[in-house]
Parts: C-alpha cells; sequence; structure tokens
C-alpha cells in the first residue's frame, strides 16, 4: 500500500482531474531521502468517501472547489468522526474571489488551498501536511508504546505486592487487638515495613522500619530483612544477634545511598520488660497509665550504613508498668503538610498523646484524623503502631517453625535422654541457645514442650553463663547505665574466654499415669552463695518466671547445678476428634501471675 494516501472529494470531474493531476506531479522525499509515493482517490461526495475508508483510509482529504461550496457542516464533521483516533487533516480549494468567511472554511478544515494553483505552494503544503502526519504517527506508536510499558508495570507491581505481602504471612499482627497499625503507602509499594512475631520463650518481638526511598527499589530491601526476622526469632536466636545480621546482610546487599532506618522492640508479657533497639526512626513513645512520657531516642545509625555496629550498647531496657502503651511511627507522620508548607510536626503528635480530654482506647484513631485532616497530600508513607504492653492478649507463646516442630504435637513423648556439654570454645558464640533448641525438639514429643522448654532452658543457661562461667553480678544493672554495662562486660568476657564450660541433659519418663521432663544445667562456677543477692536472675523474677512453667525446681548452695522439672498427668478418654487438643492441653501447667 502506498505510503501517503490522499482523498480527493469534488462533483465536477474536471476539477477533480486538475486537482489529481497536480498532486501526482508531486515528489515527496523523506528524511532518508527516499521517494515515497503517492496515491489518489477521487470520489464525487462525502457519502462515497465514506464507503471508501475501509478500501482506502486516507492521510488527507481535499475538497475541491464545488465540494468545499456544497458540502454542509454536519458531513463533514460525520467525516472527520469516522476517521478514528489517527488525525487526517482537510484541505479546501478556494477560488481567490471567494469570500473567505464561508462556514466550511473557518469551522471545520484545517487549511486551505487557493485556485489558481500554485505548484510551488501546493507543494510546500503537502510537505508539511505529510511531515506533521508522520510526527502524529510517531507519537501514536510510542503512545501504543508506552501503554504497553504501562500496563506490564502495574502487572509487575501487582505481582510484586503479593510477593511482599506473602512475606508477612507468619505475622501476629492480626492475632490480637492489644496489637494496632496503620500502614498508608505513598505509592503502590511501601517504603514502610511491620513486622512482628514471637520468640520460642513467649517473648513479642516487632519491628518497624522505613527504606530510603519510594516504590520498588525501597521494597525490594523489605525481603532479606522480613527472611532473617522471620527465621531466627521464632528459632530462638536473641534480639541483639537478629539486630546485627540484619544490619550485616543490608550493608552487602544495598546500594550505598539506601538504608534503613529501624525500631526493633522485645517485650517480656511474664517480666513485663521492654527491651528497645532504635536505628534512626523518630523516638518511640511510652504513654504511661499516669499519662507522661518516655521517649526512647534513636542511639544508633540507620542499619545498612556502617558494616560494623554498637547494637547491644544502643539498646534502651524499660520496666513496664500497668496500663503503658507503646507507640511507634515513621517520620510520614512528623512530615505530613499542609497548603502552606507546615509539617504537623512532633509537637502536635505529642500535645494528643498528653491530652486528658481523649480516653486511652481513642488515642490511636485521634492521632491519624488529625494527620490526615492537618495533611494537603501524602508526601510519604504514613505508619503508626500501637501496643497495650498489658494487656493479656501479648501473653501467648510463639511456635517454631513447622520444619523444626514437625507434625509432633500428638505423639507420644515416650523415654529418652540427651547430654550437652559446652566449652569455652562454644561458649564464645554469639548465641547458642538456638543450635541446643533446634536439636532438643527433634526428640520425640519434646516440640509440645516448645514454649515451657524454651523459657527454661533460657533462663538456667543464661544463668550458668553470665553468673557462673563468666561470673558477672546481677547489681551492675541498677545503675542507671547499668545494662549497658553489663552488656559491654559480658561481650568484652566471652571474647577472652580461654576456659569453663556448662553441661545440659535433658531426660523424659513417661508411664501410664503421666511422665516428666527433667533438664539439669551446671556450669564450672563456684556455685550459688548461701545468701541470695536481690538483684540477682534467681531472687526475683526470674524464680518466679522458672516456677510458671516447672512443677519442680531445685538448686543449694556451694553447688552450680539446677534441675528442673516438668511433669504431666495421661490424658483421659477423649473423642477421637478432640484426642489432639487434649494430649496438647494435658501436658501444660496451670498459668501462674508473675
Amino acid at each position: 500500500m502506498p505510503s501517503f494516501r490522499i482523498l480527493i472529494i469534488e462533483s465536477d470531474q474536471q476539477e477533480s482531474a486538475e486537482l489529481q493531476q497536480l498532486i501526482q506531479q508531486w515528489e515527496y522525499k523523506s528524511t532518508s531521502e527516499r521517494v515515497s509515493p503517492t496515491s489518489t482517490l477521487c470520489v464525487p461526495n462525502t457519502e462515497a468517501a465514506l464507503k471508501s475508508f475501509e478500501q482506502l483510509p486516507p492521510n488527507l482529504i481535499i475538497f475541491g472547489p464545488v465540494a468545499a461550496r456544497e458540502t454542509p457542516s454536519e458531513s463533514v464533521r460525520q467525516l472527520r468522526q469516522s476517521m478514528g483516533v489517527e488525525p487526517v487533516p482537510i484541505l479546501a480549494v478556494q477560488e481567490v474571489q471567494e469570500n473567505p468567511a464561508e462556514p466550511l472554511y473557518l469551522a471545520d478544515c484545517d487549511d486551505i488551498l487557493t485556485k489558481p494553483y500554485s505548484r510551488s505552494l501546493v507543494e510546500l503544503k503537502l510537505v508539511a501536511i505529510r511531515r506533521f502526519g508522520e510526527f502524529s504517527r510517531s507519537l501514536m506508536a510510542q503512545r501504543d508504546r508506552l501503554r504497553r510499558h504501562h500496563a506490564d508495570f502495574l502487572q509487575e507491581q501487582a505481582s510484586a505486592r503479593e510477593i511482599f505481602g506473602n512475606l508477612g504471612n507468619e505475622s501476629c499482627l492480626d492475632d490480637t487487638p492489644a496489637i494496632r497499625y496503620h500502614l498508608s503507602p505513598r505509592a503502590v509499594l511501601n517504603g514502610d515495613l511491620l513486622a512482628a512475631t514471637y520468640a520460642p520463650d513467649g517473648k513479642l518481638v516487632l519491628m518497624l522500619g522505613d527504606f530510603a526511598g519510594h516504590g520498588l527499589a525501597a521494597a525490594v530491601g523489605a525481603v532479606p530483612l522480613t527472611s532473617i526476622f522471620y527465621s531466627m526469632i521464632p528459632r530462638g536466636f536473641s534480639f541483639g544477634r537478629v539486630a546485627r545480621e540484619i544490619n550485616r546482610k543490608l550493608h552487602d546487599i544495598l546500594p550505598r545511598q539506601m538504608f534503613c532506618c529501624l525500631a526493633i522492640m522485645e517485650f517480656d508479657p511474664r517480666r513485663q520488660h521492654l527491651r528497645m533497639l532504635n536505628a534512626g526512626m523518630p523516638s518511640p513513645c511510652l504513654k504511661r497509665a499516669d499519662g507522661s512520657l518516655l521517649m526512647i531516642e534513636s542511639r544508633h545509625l540507620p542499619l545498612g550504613v556502617l558494616a560494623s555496629d554498637q547494637v547491644d550498647s544502643a539498646i534502651a531496657n524499660v520496666r513496664v508498668s500497668p496500663g503503658d502503651r507503646l507507640f511507634l511511627w515513621s517520620d510520614g507522620i512528623h512530615e505530613a503538610r499542609n497548603r502552606q508548607g507546615e509539617h504537623f510536626g512532633e509537637a502536635r503528635l505529642l500535645s494528643l498523646l498528653q491530652s486528658e480530654q481523649s480516653e486511652a482506647e481513642q488515642v490511636f484513631e485521634q492521632i491519624l484524623l488529625a494527620v490526615n485532616a492537618h495533611a494537603a497530600e501524602q508526601h510519604d508513607d504514613l505508619s503508626l503502631v500501637e501496643l497495650d504492653l498489658t494487656d493479656p492478649g501479648l501473653r501467648r507463646g510463639g511456635s517454631l517453625p513447622q520444619e523444626v516442630a514437625g507434625d509432633r504435637k500428638g505423639t507420644p513423648i515416650g523415654d529418652w535422654s540427651i547430654r550437652f556439654r559446652l566449652s569455652h570454645m562454644e561458649l564464645r558464640q554469639a548465641d547458642p541457645l538456638p543450635q541446643l533448641l533446634s536439636v532438643v525438639v527433634q526428640m520425640p514429643g519434646a516440640a509440645r514442650f516448645q514454649e515451657d522448654l524454651a523459657i527454661t532452658l533460657g533462663e538456667l543457661f543464661r544463668n550458668a553463663l553470665e553468673h557462673g562461667v563468666l561470673k558477672l553480678d546481677s547489681s551492675i544493672k541498677g545503675a542507671d547505665d547499668g545494662f549497658v554495662r553489663y552488656y559491654d562486660l559480658m561481650e568484652e568476657r566471652r571474647s577472652h574466654l580461654d576456659s569453663g564450660w556448662v553441661s545440659i541433659s535433658l531426660s523424659c519418663l513417661e508411664g501410664e499415669a503421666g511422665g516428666s521432663l527433667t533438664l539439669v544445667v551446671e556450669d564450672s562456677g563456684k556455685g550459688f552463695s548461701e545468701v541470695r543477692d536481690p538483684g540477682s536472675i534467681y531472687s526475683g523474677r526470674g524464680l518466679e518466671l522458672l516456677r510458671t512453667v516447672c512443677s519442680e525446681l531445685h538448686y543449694s548452695a556451694g553447688t552450680s547445678r539446677v534441675e528442673a522439672i516438668m511433669r504431666w498427668q495421661a490424658e483421659p478418654d477423649t473423642n477421637p476428634g478432640d484426642a489432639t487438643q487434649a494430649q496438647h492441653n494435658a501436658i501444660q501447667n496451670p498459668s501462674v501471675p508473675v
């Protein structure tokens, strides 16, 4: 098909022949110097022109002098509507002596050709129109390519969103009304992330992060971060170890201009103790029951900035009281701007938290309403989290991953024993407890004790390591900077450890009437003193905590041996459908408040 098609509408055959001959003498050269042919078709009126569109869609329409005078405006508009989305110029031939103010020329045509014809002027107009047509077709092609790219981009974002959504399937955020959260992304993908899960010993670990930037680039960083979080926390890795691993991974994979501001909290609902690492996030706020506010400021650079870190020294330790609530938010709250460019700011936020007119349960909604009322438009991701730290809903146990625990909750416990002995070389490691737990829960039926066993083993192992082998004194924690000094001293002594050991043994016996699981931990230290220090692990909440999960607890002065026993009775006869649940309930000890 010729590259340029001209449709001539003229009822006078002599006029149409003259115009057709003039056009056929014209030769058009493209920008590549190639001669491009032209094809013409003559029809007497607009009705015939409409029928010819299917056979020869035109690139240019020319009304001859007679047709220009006789064709009504409605017919020209119908003709233009039938030509589709691609623009097709319309020219009209005008006799020089004619009135140039005729409606067809002014309202419905794009340009005119004057008669008598000037070959050079006609060719100039045809060249200009043809170049305009080529440019329009090029724009249309680019538009179609952009549409295809945009559709592909939306599909990719939808897939990425589904992937990132699946990363949070292990989250416990929606398991209890004690945790309330709001995430509002600026883009399709969120630069903020929120994750929460339980450790094997029942501690709640929650993190709120804010990656530099928005969209896919920022959201990609959530993949390794959430992967580390949901794989290490349920296996019992320490709070500091997980933070160090996140920092190392982000430093290795992120571009240098990207980093992640992150706030990680570990809450022990049994001890009512809160640990918080703030690495570049706005200061989380602990709202006390008496209305006072405790701001937990950032003590660490955003994660991923430096390869090395000082996580343990940057962790804040807070004692929680009844009625306390913790609020965390991203900088999108502070930076919400109104039409005058004024930020919402921390002052407005704190005034809402301190307001005495609001019920405690209404503060969360009031903050969101105030931010949305202030912001003219959303410039950044908005994230807000509230935790009622003394709500009983937070006091629930975690579970080991399915691939570790398996399907053993309905299996017999049986008779078995296992023993570990960790020398000073193993004790230098950052955190041997996850490896110990992963081995122990492989024993028949041991996965059914996962929370109680994790609490007991963790308490006894840390006591043996810190107070027995490393000879640390808990009274150090009593000072204002006691926790920082305590953990710094622990890391220093562990790194230089050249002797010492910790022995751990477990034995299980099961009979018709029930059974018992005995855990014995012993270390190379000098043993317990005759007079217990009130600040030691076995003189306060630590002892009470162990008694909530153990049937018996035995230790004596002058030795480092501690024996913890968990007992259970044989389950009563149940219906087959309730067997698994009854067996699980039979080995649980009643909850004793700490």
